[in-house]
């Protein structure tokens, strides 16, 4: 007989693409990993592993178990999520929820306020990622929950068995010292800051798509100087005068008194914001009651905006 704890460890050395991997998701010790894969081996009569080098892969009997275990494990995931609803009183549980940097300090801080006063048996794990491995996360189950955003129309990839919710639009400025000389613009395009130098985010990251595309868009190309992750890197430099930084609302406390913020048109900077989780969790309590804590936070933080999501 195949045990589930069996399987569900090799499909996240399968994911993971090592034992030590596997065992740091798990939170099991690298030797445990390994015993119960000899288990499910011994309950097989086969290996499911080939060793190469100082690793393993997955040989075909293993990777038949991982394809043909995703629509079992599947209807075992919405079965437990349907049997939360019928229990009474505060949820209790745990959950593991994926957001980007910014909704952390933003919408995640004051909605886990919220449920440690309403729900305090509700263990929710928060991990920063950003928008594409969030949702990797969530689609391969490593994650139950994510809060991501998207720029205007540059899409995020989706996969078909993940469900998701708009909860708030962000928008963002640009962000000039106070002696620039368009700090006392009233709206700025493009066109206006094609010569001025940059700091964004590395390339790769949805924030810096967004800004290379609404250049591109007139033509144009931001004259980037400067790159960092965080906007708070970003609104130094440009409390110092060494670059302009385009910087959502969301990501952004107070800002120094050096610092002005100029809205920005032709095309307006919008990223919507969204949570996206496995289709089988949606009958979740767990899930349920954090989607509402965090939809409560973004109407008293961002502008509800519900567009349909960029698929």
């Amino acid at each position: 007989m195949i045990e589930l704890e069996h399987l569900v460890t090799l499909r996240t050395v399968h994911r993971t693409g090592s034992v030590i991997g596997a065992s740091a998701e798990l939170g099991y010790t690298p030797s445990a990993v390994s015993q119960q894969l000899k288990r499910l081996e011994r309950s097989l009569g086969a290996p499911v592993l080939d060793r190469v080098g100082r690793g393993v892969m997955l040989n075909g009997l293993g990777r038949h178990l991982v394809d043909e275990s995703t629509e079992i494990l599947a209807r075992l995931e919405a079965l437990e999520a349907g049997l939360s609803g019928f229990r009474e009183g505060p949820v209790v549980g745990s959950l593991r929820l994926a957001a980007f940097s910014t909704a952390v300090r933003g919408l995640v801080a004051p909605a886990l306020r919220e449920l440690w006063k309403g729900h305090p048996g509700l263990e929710v794990t928060v991990l920063e990622h950003d928008p594409h491995d969030a949702i990797e996360q969530v689609a391969t189950g490593s994650t139950d929950l994510a809060l991501v955003h998207n720029w205007g129309d540059l899409p995020l990839p989706f996969p078909a068995h993940l469900d998701v919710e708009q909860i708030g639009t962000d928008t963002a400025d640009v962000l000039l010292h106070r002696g620039h000389r368009l700090a006392g613009a009233a709206l700025l395009t493009p066109q206006d800051l094609a010569d001025e130098d940059w700091v964004c985010a590395p390339e790769g990251s949805v924030c810096h798509g967004w800004l290379t595309h609404m250049f591109d868009e007139q033509g144009l190309r931001p004259r980037i100087r400067h790159w960092a992750m965080e906007f708070s890197s970003q609104i130094g430099l440009v409390e110092h005068g060494v670059s302009i930084a385009l910087v959502p609302r969301l990501g952004r406390e107070a800002l120094p008194q050096e610092i002005v913020a100029v809205p920005l048109s032709d095309p307006a900077p919008t990223r919507r914001v969204m949570l996206t989780w496995r289709r089988s969790m949606s009958s979740s309590a767990a899930v349920a009651t954090v989607r509402d804590a965090l939809a409560t936070a973004s109407s008293q933080r961002l502008r509800p905006e519900l567009d349909p999501p960029c698929l």
